[in-house]
């Protein structure tokens, strides 16, 4: 199966205590993007220099990816990550998801397919990167019993995932167009910009049964969440 050739983005990004963190210096991702991959690509796959982001190559598994901005944005805490001016960096991340394709002896499901954005204290590095990753068996086949289940309004996901309790959203379409996953999280926050960084943030694609779309999911990070965690978490 194609599972088999790709680590869960769910697992990867979201779980504790995995193994000790390749990087002691936290601003490595920024580092890489700002001083090698804005001058001269590599060592990034790519540069969008109208969308201020970079593609980077994750150290873990044949298929991980990271989409980094090019401007300093610390992470899901970032006060111009609440500025609808900012660039829509999840609408870009999907867009960049034949990167994972180009790795595998096939392309990714659209239901196998995620996104992911680690919460402050559940990541090692200060800047900024989406996971662009494969979904599990289990969690793309839990996400498939649930996906008509979940309402255009944030609702409790009927099943826990990967040990996350998780709030869903559904969005219609083939991309997410002018939906921004980090915009509608604060709308349902009293003070987004004290409460953002506390939460998780994941979109996985998805097949309804009126058409494509996308499920967008949140939780809040637990305590000691962070320890342990590997560099580009």
């Amino acid at each position: 199966m194609i599972f088999s050739h790709c680590v869960t983005a769910l697992a990867v990004s979201f779980l504790p205590f995995l193994a000790a963190p390749a990087f002691a210096d936290s601003d490595v991702l920024w580092k890489i993007v700002h001083d090698k991959c804005v001058a001269q690509t590599a060592p990034c796959l790519s540069v969008n220099t109208a969308e201020h982001y970079a593609m980077l190559k994750d150290l873990r598994g044949v298929a991980q990816f990271l989409l980094i901005p090019t401007d300093k944005i610390t992470g899901i805490e970032s006060a111009a990550l609440l500025d609808p001016a900012t660039h829509n960096f999840f609408a870009d991340a999907w867009a960049e998801h034949g990167d994972v394709d180009s790795r595998l002896p096939r392309p990714v499901p659209r239901d196998g397919m995620s996104l992911a954005v680690n919460a402050q204290q559940a990541r090692t590095q200060n800047q900024l990167h989406i996971h662009v990753d494969c979904l599990s068996a289990d969690a793309r086949a839990a996400l498939k019993t649930d996906a008509d289940k979940i309402g255009a309004d944030w609702a409790p996901l009927p099943d826990t995932i990967a040990g996350h309790k998780f709030a869903a959203v559904r969005v219609k379409g083939e991309t997410l167009g002018d939906f921004n996953p980090f915009l509608a999280l604060a709308k349902t926050l009293k003070d987004p910009a004290k409460e953002m960084g506390d939460h998780n943030l994941v979109v996985t694609g998805a097949n309804f049964a009126d058409g494509p779309g996308f499920i967008v999911l949140t939780d809040v990070a637990l305590p000691g969440m962070g320890g342990g965690r590997r560099a580009g978490s």
